[in-house]
């Protein structure tokens, strides 16, 4: 007779809290829930599961910082060069490209002191400056002064920088709602269902015991075993584990459907 082992769950750090809930879920997805005979947890299992695992995996602020600093600094350069060499050829002894500087330089003249501007605007007024460089009218001084290359260099770059600025704003909401959420509630919650789910398999395990009910208890308590040596500690077995074995307070059954998170203040995502 097989059974899921007894194990503290509130005693994982949460990326490790959140490996483990991913791989019994896995399971779950993998033996079914209706050959489980634990319909009534597995869909409210697996979305929490999910939500401990965008917490863990949510967007780092401070990459984006570094992303968005360093692909400011390209653009700047690019802008850098081109007015440079604008500007230098507007005393060219070969008069076709100092005729081409001085039509130019007249045109970008509004774009001076770009790179002080504030991320968003920058961006907006690059878009006008690239407007201006592949102008049927400026185009040909452009090639003239062979800064062709130097010119999409450059739309390569802000293009790149408004594509990560746009996505650290999405992921900057996301993060916003991921730290509303009180994530000792939601571990709580999760553990729960967990041990309602134990509680069910052990028992049809004893009742009327299936290949499916068996290959998940077995990957169940290979994850247990995995979770265990991280923490250091030795393997438990045991029997029918009930709600309080995991080392807390009994937690209460949950019912399907109830989610509902009324508790205290959240508490920051760690």
């Amino acid at each position: 007779m097989k059974q899921i082992t007894t194990f503290a769950t509130t005693r994982l750090t949460l990326g490790s809290h959140s490996l483990f809930h991913k791989r019994v879920n896995e399971n779950i997805e993998q033996q079914t829930a209706a050959k489980l005979k634990i319909e009534a947890y597995a869909s409210k299992y697996e979305a929490l599961v999910s939500q401990e695992e965008m917490i863990v995996n949510r967007p780092k602020a401070q990459d984006y910082t570094v992303q968005l600093s360093e692909l400011d600094y390209k653009r700047d350069r690019a802008v850098g060069v081109i007015m440079n060499i604008v500007s230098a050829h507007t005393t060219s002894i070969i008069e076709e490209k100092r005729t081409a500087a001085l039509q130019l330089n007249a045109a970008l003249s509004t774009y001076r002191g770009v790179g002080n501007h504030a991320y968003r605007k920058e961006t907006a007024t690059l878009f006008g400056m690239l407007r201006t460089l592949k102008d049927s009218t400026y185009a040909p001084f452009v090639t003239t002064l062979h800064l062709d290359d130097e010119v999409e260099a450059l739309e390569t770059a802000n293009n790149n920088f408004d594509t990560l600025y746009i996505k650290s704003e999405a992921d900057g909401a996301a993060r916003k709602e991921l730290e509303a959420i009180d994530t000792r509630e939601l571990r709580s919650q999760i553990d729960a269902l967990y041990q309602q789910i134990v509680l069910t398999v052990n028992a049809f395990a004893i009742a009327a015991p299936t290949d499916e009910i068996n290959s998940f208890i077995d990957a169940v308590n290979g994850a247990i075993y995995r979770a265990e040596q991280e923490m250091g500690k030795s393997h438990t077995t045991g029997s029918t584990p009930t709600p309080g074995d995991d080392g807390g307070e009994a937690p209460d059954p949950i019912e399907p459907g109830d989610g509902g998170d009324d508790g205290e203040s959240p508490d920051p995502i760690v």
